[in-house]
């Protein structure tokens, strides 16, 4: 009788705890990425064309200056820094070139080197798949993450198209977006995680994607994550920005 109690106990708790998340690691429609290339592109947006918009690719000048980290699952258990990229990006503040916009390229490869971005959109696989761009500061205690937008130190606009379609402000993914750094002289980590909410839509009842700073609470704790990297971040001072006329070799 303690033991089939016991059981019945246990069975009770599976079944009534709503917080506990479905482990769908084993159901997922896409493998899981080995390599992560996340390339920025110094350029500026066409004339007439204002960064808080929803800005396409098409409206995109590259100005030449490349820099490319790359991240590699090393041993089959994390992501760690790889051959041939950089160590950090280092870029222009908007006080200084106001004009100045990065665009943020993420590619991903399976285990055989093979190109897999398109894993993340085929088969409905767009609606729970949503990249983010977090920053976090410490509290003395711990990171915490920032949700107050006009805390950033960027600014960032998903700018995504799927078979010729722009999906940037209806279905945010983020593999392509862009991005503008704020404040002159700073160093931080910007955290970059692409969530994979499961059997939950990404949208919430009002439709919307959560913004690029902030997923939900229910989000952080429910969703799987198929990536989550920092990508260290340096904002140049005023006095250094002749030193970024060429493309910069780290």
């Amino acid at each position: 009788l303690p033991m089939l109690l016991g059981l019945f106990g246990i069975a009770f708790f599976a079944a009534c705890s709503p917080d506990k998340p479905e482990n769908e690691k084993g159901n997922k429609l896409h493998e899981d990425p080995t390599k992560s290339v996340f390339t920025l592109t110094e350029g500026k947006l066409r004339s007439g064309t204002a960064f808080g918009n929803m800005p396409k690719e098409s409206d995109f000048v590259p100005t030449g200056n490349v820099q490319k980290i790359i991240w590699e699952v090393v041993k089959g258990e994390n992501f760690k820094t790889g051959d041939g990229g950089q160590t950090k990006f280092v870029v222009k503040n908007t006080k200084k070139h106001p004009d100045v916009v990065y665009s943020l390229r993420m590619d991903y490869y399976n285990a055989k080197g093979e190109h897999m971005n398109h894993q993340f959109y085929d088969n409905e696989q767009d609606k729970i798949h949503q990249h983010f761009f977090m920053y976090y500061v410490n509290d003395g205690a711990a990171n915490v993450l920032v949700r107050d937008r006009t805390k950033l130190p960027y600014e960032y606009t998903y700018a995504d198209s799927y078979k010729g379609k722009f999906i940037g402000e209806s279905n945010p993914m983020g593999f392509f977006g862009f991005i503008r750094f704020l404040q002159s002289g700073t160093k931080f980590n910007l955290k970059v995680a692409l969530m994979h909410s499961g059997n939950l839509t990404k949208f919430g009842k009002d439709g919307k994607a959560s913004p690029f700073w902030a997923p939900s609470p229910s989000q952080l704790n429910k969703a799987l994550w198929d990536l989550s990297v920092k990508l260290p971040i340096e904002i140049r001072s005023e006095e250094h920005t002749s030193e970024l006329q060429s493309p910069l070799i780290i």
